[in-house]
């Protein structure tokens, strides 16, 4: 027998072998359908398999979720209004994507609000979680946690060196009235896209560039089509994970607070792993022959600071904004 013939087999019987030992979702008597956006592999992803082993440990085998990544049911919007629909248990969108649905979460969508990755975990593990939790019940969201999807930068056709060169620029930016005015005070034209729609738009020049982390920038491949790399930090982007408020108080109180638990554990160390992962995947990004540039954030953050009196208005946005700038 050939070699290759030989490893092939062993790597058949491995995965036979593994897939064997995964408890079987039908088994469970509790199997939550979980929908997203992120190729497998990515840090969200690797949060959602996280959150399906605590929860199988903390509840014996009792209850599971099944992952369905990379959009297979369907965009981030849509996703959102099936778990109100209750065709899908449990999604994790972006922020700018969910906060259509629960305003208060619309803070979340402001560059430069964090100062650092500390002050960011802080925020979203402390009284701010608790408030934002009692805003998407009230919406009929059950929030189990808080991922961090990166930090993002702008991907380009052709380099930036300097905010002056987005000046009418086409960037794509999420679907968000906040993200498209921070753009647009960047001097880009911006053009809200449905990210699944982002690839095929750069490669046919509808777009020059858009906004992204290491994470997605890397496993989307998105370095093919915007192979120019500026390092602007303008955002830490987050992702709520979230399911329907009915569903949640029809469950049993026991795989609630599994649910709970398991939700607040995963989304914990999802959020260690994407600190963790920037470094090396810039790496990676930098080994493709990308052209990385890190222009002054000095003039971007300046331009951010209008759209805080611009887009919170109301009294509750600006009292949940101040005790995020001043958490420590």
């Amino acid at each position: 027998m050939k070699g290759s013939s030989r490893r092939w087999i062993a790597l058949a019987f491995g995965t036979a072998l593994y897939l064997g030992a995964q408890p079987d979702a039908s088994a469970a008597e509790f199997s939550f359908k979980v929908a997203h956006t992120n190729a497998p592999g990515e840090i969200q992803d690797q949060g959602v398999l996280q959150f399906k082993s605590r929860l199988e440990e903390l509840t014996n085998g009792r209850a599971t979720l099944e992952n369905f990544p990379n959009g297979q049911l369907g965009a981030e919007l849509p996703a959102v209004q099936s778990v109100l629909l209750g065709t899908v248990d449990m999604t994790v969108p972006g922020n700018a994507a969910f906060s259509n649905f629960v305003p208060h979460f619309r803070v979340f969508d402001f560059p430069f609000l964090f100062r650092d990755p500390a002050h960011f975990e802080g925020v979203v593990s402390g009284a701010v979680f608790e408030e934002l939790r009692t805003a998407a019940a009230a919406r009929g969201f059950r929030l189990l946690g808080i991922f961090n999807s990166g930090t993002r930068h702008i991907m380009t056709k052709s380099p930036v060196n300097s905010i002056s060169d987005l000046k009418n620029k086409k960037i794509r930016t999420v679907q968000n009235p906040i993200h498209v005015e921070a753009f647009k005070a960047f001097g880009a034209n911006a053009t809200p896209l449905a990210y699944n729609e982002l690839y095929g738009a750069l490669q046919a020049g509808v777009v020059d560039g858009a906004d992204a982390a290491n994470t997605n920038y890397w496993a989307q491949k998105f370095y093919e089509v915007a192979p120019n790399w500026a390092l602007v930090s303008c955002l830490i982007y987050t992702a709520p994970v979230v399911m329907s408020e009915k569903t949640f108080q029809d469950l049993p109180k026991d795989i609630q607070a599994a649910l709970e638990k398991a939700g607040a554990e995963s989304a914990t160390w999802q959020r260690q792993l994407a600190v963790k992962s920037e470094g090396p995947l810039l790496e990676q990004i930098k080994a493709k022959g990308v052209q990385v540039t890190a222009p002054d954030r000095e003039p971007f953050r300046k331009a951010s600071e209008a759209l805080y009196d611009k887009m919170l208005t109301k009294p509750e946005e600006k009292s949940l904004l101040a005790t995020i700038q001043h958490a420590k």
